[in-house]
């Protein structure tokens, strides 16, 4: 309906999961790289728990994109407590079968799927949604399943997301052997006031659309009304400019939003906060100041770091300067929320993900950190020696979390380049050593990320070609 008139590509607020349009909050980006460390790290089972509409489903499309080629991943979306047995519809979402097998029959399909796929050198991940409709009986079904890893070679990996029964379920008595197989468990909570403006911003730009098409009260109103649920944002927003559009609006100001979302309201059945404002709100003439969408001075921190009024329409410039001065301060959560907000400047981009790396680093999110710097290291414009601190630091990060191999493969490139570089030389010979001491006692080495040689080979290619 709109779409036309604001010149989008697609619906920016439509309600289906699309990792496509995901927003890369600081509590979204902390539990990506959290299933991403637990995939990579072998891990037998992963959680993943939110409130209904808190992107759970993006975030799992986005894990199943982005890993789908090196691993076999079934998602099973609609099993409940009341039927028999769970693994049929392991099957189906695996595509192995579609017929109604004896179990027995099933159970040797499935087992000699995991023995076909680990002899490719693939795992199979299996990823069930809404996994607080399980119950205990089906919940002990998957973790016998889990005992097919045998040997040294995990076949199976099994991720649960659901809503925060999910968690209270796992935590009775009689659950303890399956919780104790648990090796990541995350929880997804509200975006921020400047997360949920930054989020209407993102998905109007992926959508084509110009990000300044909310006024700041808007997103304000925004998030006062959906409490930072991303599936409310989208509801709210979306409703805002369908009366944008029938109004001919140019602009969706908080007069706007409040009008629909009062209509939208009187159902009853929207679970919106802050309801109480909308009828004055509706009925108030506009503000020209929120027309002007006024910016706020590069030198006011406390105002760009606590209000996103403040914050939202300032230049990418400024929102890196703030967010080097909240660093410095030691308000590091802050200062990565607006960090993000500069990366929309694409000069801004190895910096401004090297800075939240070192957010994650100073707050001993290493996982975090890793994401970030590899993230920062994408940039081929960064320059060489910009790039040797980021490449030492994210070896850093490995080594801090026991990837030493890659830590080891990190510092030889950072070697190659420039022999005296720091610490780097102590660093070899020590992880070296360690490797070897590993190998004697039959440890085996961690196992490389997927994107992990891509990355550093690709940073080499651009250091070496940047020597000649």
């Amino acid at each position: 309906m709109y779409e036309a008139f604001y010149r989008f590509k697609a619906k920016p607020f439509a309600l289906l999961p699309d990792s496509g349009f995901l927003y890369p909050g600081s509590e979204h980006q902390t539990a990506y790289c959290l299933l991403e460390y637990g995939i990579l790290s072998q891990a037998p089972f992963m959680v993943l728990t939110g409130d209904p509409g808190m992107g759970k489903t993006s975030l799992l499309q986005k894990l199943i994109v982005e890993h789908g080629s090196k691993h076999k991943i079934g998602l099973v979306t609609n099993a409940r407590y009341d039927i028999e047995q769970l693994l049929p519809w392991i099957l189906l979402s695996l595509g192995l079968s579609t017929k109604r097998l004896d179990p027995i029959e099933a159970y040797h399909i499935f087992s000699e799927f995991l023995f076909q796929e680990s002899k490719r050198s693939r795992r199979v991940i299996l990823i069930v949604d809404e996994a607080q409709s399980l119950g205990v009986e089906l919940l002990e079904e998957l973790r016998l399943l889990s005992n097919m890893n045998d040997g040294k070679t995990l076949k199976l990996q099994i991720i649960l997301s659901g809503q925060p029964d999910l968690h209270t379920l796992l935590q009775r008595m009689e659950m303890a052997q399956f919780a104790q197989r648990i090796v990541v468990d995350c929880h997804l909570k509200p975006f921020s006031d400047i997360e949920t403006a930054n989020c209407i911003r993102h998905r109007i730009r992926v959508a084509g659309g110009q990000p300044s098409l909310f006024t700041n009260g808007a997103c304000a109103l925004v998030h006062r009304l959906s409490q930072g649920n991303p599936r409310l944002i989208n509801q709210v927003s979306d409703i805002a400019l369908t009366y944008g559009y029938a109004e001919q609006a140019s602009i969706i100001t908080s007069k706007l939003v409040a009008q629909a979302a009062l209509d939208r309201s009187k159902g009853g059945i929207l679970p919106l906060a802050a309801k109480e404002e909308l009828a004055g709100l509706a009925a108030a003439s506009e503000d020209p100041s929120e027309m002007d969408d006024p910016i706020s001075s590069p030198g006011d921190t406390t105002a760009c770091a606590e209000s996103s009024a403040d914050h939202l329409m300032t230049s990418p410039d400024e929102d890196y300067t703030s967010a080097m001065a909240l660093e410095e301060e030691g308000r590091l959560k802050e200062a990565v929320e607006l960090f993000h907000s500069a990366t929309r400047d694409k000069s801004m981009w190895f910096k401004a993900n090297s800075h939240i790396g070192f957010c994650y680093v100073k707050m001993n999110e290493h996982h975090a950190a890793i994401q970030a710097f590899r993230t920062a290291l994408e940039d081929p414009t960064a320059q060489q020696q910009d790039v040797l601190d980021v490449l030492y630091l994210l070896g850093r990060s490995l080594e801090t979390i026991g990837r030493v191999d890659q830590a080891l493969e990190v510092y030889h490139r950072v070697n190659q380049v420039t022999p005296t570089f720091r610490d780097v030389a102590d660093r070899v010979r020590g992880l070296e050593r360690t490797l070897k001491q590993l190998s004697h006692k039959g440890k085996s080495v961690n196992e490389k990320y997927f994107w992990f040689s891509s990355v550093v080979d690709h940073v080499h290619r651009f250091l070496i070609g940047g020597q000649k």
